[in-house]
């Protein structure tokens, strides 16, 4: 080709060595000294930048292209689509790319894409990709338009940087809400993933419970899909504690708990997408957060295995029996489902005849430590009320108790006296939540003779009577059973009332009880839940 303005606009790219290589005068847009200024003003844009440029013009869309624009076209398309027609290099995104190219045409005005999905051929594969584009409109040197700029970008990694990026923040949240749950752990990675498909295909997770004992936890696949032969790579991986690769599928050992696997991660990539370095990356921090729960997991369940029986002794130690006394029913739930006892607790001390004293109180914590500051908290206040203290003198010895316990400081206690014969209720607050008294529909809250927690120096204990009638209702409990988070403390003794009313009609008091658990404590509650609900009698 003689020297034309072509040769200088294409300077020396690779891609402006093939369009002047082109014979141009073959199609149907024609010899380049014919082209019109518009045309030639675009050409010479898009071989004088970096950004990818695409130039089509003519009803048929022929190309011109840059070098940048020639990473698009991938391994397969290139240099063919110099000078052919877009719909014959693009067949496969064709019926999405035609509508854009119709509207510049239709109306004269500019297209804008952004991060639109398109399923491209382009590498030996159908292959996911992302791009950010523009069509605007070329004319001719009479105004009409006769063909396309395209300038595009490629976000195909940036599009799945976020997506994987949110899939494991979906993860890791889900799983901390089932720390501790085996069983949740693996429908939580499961249905993570299974959301997740664009990034994970399938998923298998199989827990190592020994030397050659690997059992499968949870999967994405049907229960038919399983492959039976795959098991003997994963117990391969278990047992080396090193990782396997297979076409786009990874074998991951998990974190170890002690010398042995917690588990195999078996993750199976998506075969529209290169399984490059950035990829692994992903399917590693996969396998580290799906580890890192299971095996805190594992920890948990064998700690809890060691300490369940510790704590069902020392429930059958620090707390009553629960022996059936008219008109009183008592309940006790621990925050941690697992153990038996947490940081509150009731007392029920016959006194005298006559004359019962009732104890609810709430030490800081859950757990072991909790409940044994709670036991020997129990143990004093049942020993000063046997003495004949009064409630306000029974605190204050809980006080002198509570400086000398570790753990002790901060506990709150509501401690009552019900004497039948007078008709009385005697009491005194240590920083405690306010008894609800129901009488005829109506709730009044014993707010009296409130002062400091356990410990804490403050007001003067003292104390505050108030007459029962027959029928009356005390609800004693702890802020377990009302205090939720983002949530006044007023609300939720507000909701007290309004769920005791309907169930003060109950003859049974453990009706009663039973009931307000089912209204007031969510499943898996974060504390621990002591109550007392007394039905007045007086003694003839």
């Amino acid at each position: 080709m003689s020297d034309t303005w072509l040769t200088r606009a294409t300077g020396d790219t690779p891609t402006g060595a093939l369009a002047r290589s082109i014979d141009w005068a073959a199609t149907s847009i024609g010899h380049p000294d014919t082209w019109p200024t518009s045309l030639r003003v675009a050409v010479e844009i898009c071989f004088s930048t970096r950004f990818p440029v695409l130039v089509t013009w003519g009803p048929e869309l022929i190309k011109i292209y840059n070098d940048a624009y020639r990473e698009i076209l991938g391994r397969d398309k290139h240099p063919q689509a110099m000078g052919a027609r877009v719909r014959d290099i693009w067949p496969e995104i064709w019926p999405k790319l035609e509508p854009s190219f119709q509207h510049v045409f239709d109306t004269g005005r500019p297209t804008w894409h952004e991060n639109q999905l398109l399923l491209m051929e382009r590498n030996g594969y159908v292959e996911e990709a992302y791009f950010t584009y523009s069509y605007s409109p070329l004319r001719d040197d009479d105004g009409v338009v006769r063909g396309v700029l395209d300038i595009a970008t490629e976000t195909t990694e940036y599009v799945l940087e976020r997506r994987r990026m949110r899939l494991l923040a979906d993860l890791s949240e889900t799983l901390q809400r089932h720390a501790g749950d085996l069983a949740g752990i693996g429908r939580a990675t499961a249905d993570v993933l299974s959301a997740g498909r664009a990034d994970v295909t399938a998923m298998d997770l199989y827990l190592t419970t020994g030397p050659g004992q690997t059992y499968l936890l949870a999967s994405t696949r049907p229960a038919d899909d399983v492959a039976a032969a795959s098991m003997t790579l994963v117990r391969d991986v278990a047992a080396s504690g090193r990782p396997a690769e297979v076409d786009h599928t990874v074998v991951v050992p998990l974190i170890t708990v002690g010398e042995q696997t917690a588990g195999v991660l078996v993750l199976e990539a998506s075969a529209q997408r290169v399984f490059d370095a950035g990829y692994r990356a992903f399917f590693d921090l996969l396998a580290s957060t799906v580890g890192t729960a299971l095996s805190t997991t594992l920890r948990y369940v064998r700690e809890v295995g060691d300490l369940r029986a510790v704590s069902d002794a020392l429930q059958q130690s620090i707390l009553p029996r629960g022996e059936a006394v008219a008109g009183l029913a008592t309940r006790y739930q621990p925050a941690m489902g697992n153990l038996a006892v947490g940081g509150d607790w009731y007392d029920v001390v016959e006194v005298s005849t006559g004359r019962r004293a009732l104890v609810v109180g709430d030490c800081v914590g859950h757990g072991l430590g909790a409940a044994a500051v709670m036991g020997q908290l129990r143990t004093a206040s049942r020993t000063l009320l046997l003495e004949g203290n009064s409630p306000e003198a029974a605190l204050v010895g809980l006080d002198h108790f509570a400086r000398r316990l570790p753990g002790a400081e901060c506990a709150t206690v509501f401690c009552g006296l019900i004497d039948r014969v007078a008709g009385t209720l005697t009491f005194s607050r240590a920083g405690h939540v306010p008894p609800l008294l129901l009488r005829d529909g109506e709730a009044r809250w014993l707010r009296e003779a409130g002062s400091t927690p356990l410990a804490v120096a403050g007001d003067e204990r003292r104390e505050a009577v108030v007459e029962l009638q027959d029928g009356d209702l005390v609800v004693l409990y702890t802020d377990g059973l009302v205090e939720r988070r983002r949530e006044m403390l007023s609300e939720g003794i507000e909701r007290l009332a309004e769920a005791l009313r309907p169930l003060a009609q109950e003859e049974s008091v453990d009706a009663i009880a039973d009931g307000l658990l089912r209204a007031l404590v969510p499943s898996g509650s974060e504390d621990d839940v002591a109550l007392v609900v007394y039905r007045h009698e007086g003694a003839g």
